[in-house]
């Protein structure tokens, strides 16, 4: 069994701004992210995936969205603030563009059987920061790390194709092909 998803990975830049950024919020309560884990995910692919099926087929059909430029917003929570389980740093620059990669991805991917969860209303870019498992109440933690855009704007010309290892200290995400934009 292959857990797998696409995703953007920040570069070192970006990693430190979010490091500095969380370096004094305590995360009580929930199971933080770590920064060999922080990715925007463009699209899971679910529990049981064939990778080398997944790499042809973006060899087959190539990404032809170009480079993009993308920039971390201030902490939020996905959801109802008072009652969330996630809490993410959302783009504050680059959504647009982050969308129109993801509509590529899911095209490229179908015939293989992968599309988007069709309980999500609409695809939201976010890098996770925490998960919870009870609904918690965010609001005290958002406002701790703050509104403001974390670090500068970066430019995104490929995407990567990862393999998820569950493991009881977190997952270890170990990077199996890097697709051009």
């Amino acid at each position: 069994m292959t857990r797998a998803f696409v995703a953007i990975r920040p570069p070192t830049e970006a990693l430190d701004a979010i490091e500095a950024r969380i370096a004094s919020s305590s995360i009580a309560g929930g199971r933080p992210t770590y920064r060999d884990q922080w990715h925007l995910t463009v699209q899971f692919l679910g529990n049981d995936v064939d990778l080398a099926a997944v790499a042809t087929a973006f060899e087959l059909e190539p990404l032809d969205l170009g480079a993009g430029e993308i920039r971390l917003g201030g902490a939020d929570a996905l959801g109802n603030r008072r009652r969330a389980r996630i809490l993410a740093l959302k783009l504050h620059d680059g959504a647009e563009w982050v969308w129109e990669l993801a509509a590529q991805v899911e095209r490229r991917l179908a015939p293989l059987g992968h599309v988007r969860d069709v309980r999500e209303e609409k695809f939201l870019p976010h890098l996770t920061l925490a998960r919870f498992r009870e609904p918690t109440d965010l609001r005290p933690l958002c406002a701790a790390i703050g509104p403001e855009p974390v670090g500068g704007a970066w430019r995104v010309d490929e995407v990567v194709l990862y393999e998820s290892v569950l493991r009881p200290q977190g997952a270890r995400h170990v990077a199996r092909e890097r697709i051009r934009t």
